[in-house]
């Protein structure tokens, strides 16, 4: 063979073995495919939940149905970009380092791809201690503490009204629709039931008796006793469905009657099947609308959502909760153009524009994270919710 033949046959010989030896190193710079996000592939997008469906705030677990019966609507319309959607929901029995340790099996097992309608205000602040640092994006936390509302965070995105609001609206009903003359208020001492507070007296409420209560405590008799003895003529109620019901037994039990200003995560009618008598006439704040009599468009939809896709399970407020938040974890996905990353998710989310749900509208942007922005009053009568004010 000519010598220059047998030169460029041994450079073409050692420039094949360098390729396959950058390949097998993994160095070769040519065109690859992107690895798929956590918890994307061809047919299914998986979102993870943690609530508790044990423990003294189980009822709120029921939120889990509302987002199943959104994301089976969805998914009976084809899902999104042709992948259907799907949840694993955790019991974090309402502690939050049970939370936590759920969290983290979500994010480093299951790899889900966001997180939507997690519970609480405690077991979300330890949540965020995961989700922050993996980039995990949650879609609705089910609280509207001022730790959330009053400080932008990437990656969550409030579907609630601030909790400064609601107080905001029983403070300013209890003085000025009911002209109750003594006013005190019973609150969860954590920053659920503090920012619920802060938002009474933002109103220019000034308690005469404001009690707090440690979240496992279960006789509120002295509590009862107290308020009783103060005159007070109306009771704010800030605290979670067991804790409210007990309290208002305690009440029952030495016949005291004042009137009852409830916030939205007290009073539920679900909630209080064990005294049925201390629910009517209570007043409540609301941002999910009456699901009885007159019903709106969206009230509509979620309760025949309900009906077709999550039978035998109650249509209640909690599960409307969850509805909600996945009706805008859904419009995300929607807005999305392109490959379905996190980064993508986050900035289609904060392109959002007046988002019609079930709890109001939601509009999103860069600097802005808030929820809903409209509450209301109803009136519990017959184990049913009117509205009050509009």
């Amino acid at each position: 063979m000519h010598a220059n033949n047998r030169r460029r046959l041994s450079t073409l010989t050692r420039l094949m073995a360098a390729a396959v030896l950058a390949l097998a190193a993994g160095a070769w710079t040519g065109p690859r495919q992107r690895p798929a996000e956590n918890g994307v592939t061809s047919t299914t997008i998986t979102f993870g939940q943690t609530a508790p469906q044990s423990g003294p705030a189980a009822l709120y677990g029921q939120s889990e149905w509302g987002v199943l019966a959104e994301f089976a609507a969805v998914n009976a319309h084809g899902g999104v970009q042709g992948r259907k959607l799907q949840l694993i929901s955790l019991d974090d029995q309402y502690q939050p380092p049970v939370a936590v340790q759920a969290t983290r099996k979500l994010v480093l097992q299951d790899k889900v791809f966001a997180e939507v309608a997690v519970n609480g205000s405690a077991t979300t602040k330890a949540n965020l201690t995961v989700l922050e640092p993996a980039n995990v994006p949650l879609i609705g936390p089910q609280t509207g503490a001022t730790y959330l509302i009053d400080t932008l965070r990437k990656n969550v995105y409030n579907v609630w009204p601030s909790y400064l609001t609601e107080g905001k609206l029983l403070g300013s009903f209890a003085r000025n629709t009911l002209h109750l003359k003594k006013i005190g208020v019973f609150y969860q001492n954590d920053d659920f039931g503090k920012s619920l507070y802060d938002g009474v007296k933002n109103a220019g409420v000034t308690a005469a008796r404001a009690i707090p209560y440690d979240p496992s405590q279960t006789d509120f008799s002295a509590q009862a006793e107290q308020l009783k003895a103060g005159g007070i003529d109306g009771v704010i109620i800030l605290a979670i469905p067991g804790k409210a019901t007990a309290f208002l037994n305690n009440m029952a039990s030495i016949n005291y009657t004042p009137a009852r200003i409830m916030s939205q995560v007290s009073a539920i009618p679900q909630s209080f099947s064990s005294s049925p008598h201390e629910f009517p006439g209570s007043y409540i704040g609301a941002f999910i609308p009456p699901l009885t009599g007159h019903l709106t468009p969206q009230a509509k939809a979620f309760l025949a959502d309900m009906a077709k896709y999550e039978r035998g399970k109650p249509a209640s407020v909690f599960a409307g909760w969850g509805y909600m938040e996945a009706q805008v974890a859904v419009a995300g996905l929607k807005a999305i153009h392109g490959a379905i990353t996190r980064d993508s998710y986050e900035a289609a989310l904060n392109s959002l524009k007046n988002v019609q749900t079930l709890g109001g509208v939601i509009s999103y942007s860069p600097t802005n994270h808030s929820g809903a922005q409209h509450m209301f009053v109803v009136r519990a009568e017959r184990r049913q919710l009117v509205a009050v004010t509009r």
